[in-house]
């Protein structure tokens, strides 16, 4: 992949080809009838109670504010179309070093809460840059109807490559379906772009879509111009949608391969290492050898990880009685190389709901389970914990002190709309883990070359998680102006506790975004 620099000088060549070759054409070029300026402002402020760790010096308990800026332009003509868009993010009083691992008893146990995540990248408490976001060129109308092709830095959600028109069957591929394995991860004050290729053919109900990139750096990470270039992140989906004669039903089948080659092996000249459950590292004053060393001590193992994910979902909205009734499945399995070990692995999650647009606040409830595989043989020859890649993990664990590996999630939703623009949803979530000789995983993916993405916590034998709760409200003043709310308390088990003094956490924030 080309660099950062590269990039950017290419995206405005081809600007300036693109605006050449119309202004010498035939009709006059007038720029105001193809150029669309955006931005957008969000504002952000968050408090965070994590769970207490042992130890006087911890900082489990602060808050912190937010900036992202985002200015764009995108230029459009009959066959191709250029966007570019920068970004600057500014954070202020976040954690300190006590968030990390200092403090008696808490190291091993991993950045406390998602400020922490921030400060562990840059270790600055007050941070900010400025960067390109989105630049790329999407070119139309090869000869064969339905065929674009994407070049550049752009985003991408898996799982929305085609979306539906029908607003209950959208909401549900957008909430329940997509990002679960590659997304932009908005959450975040920063996000994530992803630099590369992508073709797609979409023609009546279907679409095929095929992408191959590297990610940038991002996520908590506010350095997010440059680009990841030791992963390889290739996708390839097919879908259907709403076809005609169905009611609103979308399917998809999807492959990723996901390629790691950044350098692994603390105690083998690496930077890093892969955060599973085997031994972490060796006794003191030992050595890294050939033979066994390498697969079963994490810090001694030098290979990459080469898995691939094969999955399918469906998802189907169907009209029964007074309402409206809804149903998905996902699931997913993986196989390749986990560095030494074999990878074998999978995660499959059912949902249902009904909702009733004839009464008032237009009600919603719905019910879920979703499990990952774990792994319960931390000296085996193969790894079983499921692996996330390169997700937007919050959608799936709106308060992120966990995410969907070695994952088990039954949970309950009620969604409401009490007035005109203002939606209100309530979770609650009995969290465990598939299996108690692995790790309570956290984390998106990673964000530089350095920092693998996922912090790990011994599950100690134990497979109680936490219980959670949250509510989430959403209001549209405007078009332009909208605000959101987020508070989430989770009561810690047997997990938790046997690892924190504090077994409960609280996390919320509030936002108010302003877009043009």
């Amino acid at each position: 992949m080309i660099n950062s620099a590269h990039k950017v000088f290419g995206i405005v060549l081809l600007l300036i080809a693109g605006v050449a070759s119309v202004a010498t054409a035939d009709e006059p070029f007038n720029l105001r009838d193809h150029l669309t300026l955006s931005a957008s402002d969000r504002v952000r402020g968050e408090f965070v109670s994590w769970f207490d760790p042992a130890g006087p010096k911890s900082d489990n308990n602060y808050d912190f504010f937010a900036n992202r800026l985002r200015v764009g332009a995108s230029l459009g003509f009959p066959t191709v179309e250029f966007v570019i868009e920068g970004q600057d993010t500014r954070m202020v009083n976040l954690p300190g070093g006590d968030s990390i691992n200092s403090g008696t008893g808490t190291k091993g146990l991993g950045p406390l809460g998602p400020g922490a995540l921030y400060f562990v990248n840059t270790r600055s408490r007050d941070q900010g840059e400025a960067f390109l976001h989105l630049g790329y060129a999407t070119i139309r109308n090869f000869g064969l109807a339905g065929v674009s092709a994407r070049v550049g830095r752009f985003g991408y959600n898996g799982g929305l490559e085609k979306p539906p028109r029908d607003p209950t069957l959208s909401w549900l591929q957008r909430e329940r379906i997509s990002q679960r394995l590659i997304g932009n991860f908005d959450y975040t004050n920063v996000g994530r772009s992803f630099d590369g290729v992508e073709v797609m053919y979409d023609r009546g109900p279907g679409n095929v879509t095929l992408m191959a990139s590297h990610p940038t750096f991002g996520g908590y990470n506010v350095n997010a111009n440059k680009e990841i270039d030791r992963i390889d992140l290739i996708s390839g989906t097919a879908t259907l949608v709403e076809p005609a004669g169905y009611a609103p039903l979308s399917a998809q089948f999807f492959y990723v391969y996901y390629g790691d080659r950044r350098h692994f092996g603390t105690q083998a000249g690496g930077v890093l290492d892969a955060v599973d459950n085997r031994q972490a590292k060796l006794p003191a004053g030992q050595l890294c050898s050939t033979g066994n060393n390498s697969g079963l001590i994490r810090s001694c193992d030098t290979r990459d990880i080469a898995i691939s994910t094969v999955g399918i979902d469906v998802t189907h909205v169907i009209e029964v009685g007074p309402g409206e009734a809804d149903a998905l499945v996902w699931a997913a399995g993986q196989f390749g190389d986990w560095q030494s070990l074999d990878q074998a692995a999978w995660a499959y999650a059912f949902e249902g709901g009904y909702q009733l647009h004839r009464l008032a606040w237009d009600p919603w409830l719905r019910l879920g389970f979703f499990r990952s595989s774990g792994d319960d043989k931390p000296n085996g020859d193969t790894h079983g914990t499921f692996f996330q890649l390169m997700p937007t993990a919050r959608i799936y664990a709106l308060f992120p002190f966990y995410n969907l590996m070695n994952n088990q999630d039954l949970f309950l939703q009620g969604i409401v709309k009490p007035l005109p623009g203002l939606s209100m949803v309530i979770d609650g979530h009995w969290l465990r883990a598939t299996d108690s000789a692995d790790l309570w995983y956290a984390g998106g993916g990673a964000t530089s070359n350095d920092f693998f993405g996922y912090s790990g916590i011994r599950a100690n034998g134990r497979h109680e998680l936490s219980y959670l709760t949250d509510l989430a409200l959403t209001y549209s003043f405007t078009k332009h102006l909208t605000v959101y709310a987020f508070y989430g308390r989770a009561f810690g088990q047997g997990i938790v506790s046997s690892n924190f003094v504090g077994n409960n956490a609280d996390y919320g924030y509030v936002e108010t975004t302003v877009s043009f």
